[in-house]
């Protein structure tokens, strides 16, 4: 069985407990155990993957969910499970306690997990990429201070939800609704649900409201300022700018992210874990 690992960078707890799976994994499990590259300078081991390009059966992740996050951005299939080990400040997808790191993977030898898939938002600019986001997508202003508002049309299905001025819009998933949305008024959706939900940030119009629509729906974002740019940041990392005029198409994805469970998590015990 080989097994890629993935580590938060610059953490030496994540570096500790890397060490640890690494060498309990092959000397005591058997596992063909795999460093991802990129941290070869950082941990010594001479087995090393490159993620999103060699095949492993399972992907461990270690740090937060932010961790997670990139990692994801990195794949280019989403059909290998993903083990998290939370080492990182906030980690709901990442729920393996690094003092339980060893024991839960001897059970994933043994096969006691399950495989929860987790849905995925597909994200079309008018450059025709493609990205993906697990948590949530965020058009707002271009600069680091909120005094300058942006112009938006939001569609679904090419149908006007909302013109907006103000500082942006957020497009969630159930599993990103106790993030950045929530912090903006969003609603807190069950993450067994699948559905995509749109919450307007500081919006000057009253009429202005969070929606949660069926994930079978096509959201479609047009930036209208004259004045200011605006930046897309997909699960809290920009990846592009748009002008004026520019548009980005958001829609559920065919696959989603497999996330390895080791116990029962449901949203109601996040909320509690989380403290909000």
């Amino acid at each position: 069985m080989r097994m890629g690992v993935v580590v938060k960078r610059g953490s030496e707890l994540s570096y500790r407990v890397a060490k640890e799976v690494l060498s309990y994994g092959y000397n005591v499990l058997g596992l063909e155990m795999l460093l991802d590259e990129e941290l070869s300078n950082e941990i010594q081991w001479n087995k090393l993957f490159r993620l999103g390009f060699d095949k492993v059966d399972f992907l461990i992740v270690i740090g937060g969910d932010g961790t997670l996050f990139r990692a994801i951005q990195r794949l280019k299939s989403f059909e290998t499970p993903i083990i998290g080990i939370k080492t990182g400040r906030r980690g709901f997808l990442l729920d393996v306690d690094p003092r339980e790191a060893l024991d839960k993977l001897k059970k994933l030898v043994e096969g006691l997990y399950t495989v929860h898939e987790y849905m995925l938002l597909k994200i079309e600019p008018s450059t025709g990429e493609q990205f993906y986001a697990l948590n949530d997508v965020i058009v707002a202003s271009l600069r680091d201070t909120r005094s300058t508002i942006i112009s938006l049309e939001v569609y679904v299905d090419n149908d006007l939800l909302y013109s907006l001025d103000g500082d942006g819009v957020i497009v969630a998933t159930p599993v990103g609704s106790t993030a950045y949305t929530f912090s903006a008024g969003g609603p807190v959706v069950d993450e067994n649900l699948e559905a995509l939900i749109i919450t307007p940030l500081a919006p000057l119009q009253t009429n202005a409201k969070p929606v949660i629509l069926s994930p079978r729906r096509v959201i479609k974002i047009i930036h209208l300022s004259d004045w200011e740019k605006a930046v897309c940041a997909l699960d809290g990392d920009v990846k592009f700018k748009l002008g004026k005029g520019d548009k980005i198409s958001i829609s559920r994805a065919s696959t989603g992210v497999k996330i390895v469970r080791f116990n029962k998590f449901t949203t109601l015990k996040r909320l509690k874990v989380c403290d909000f």
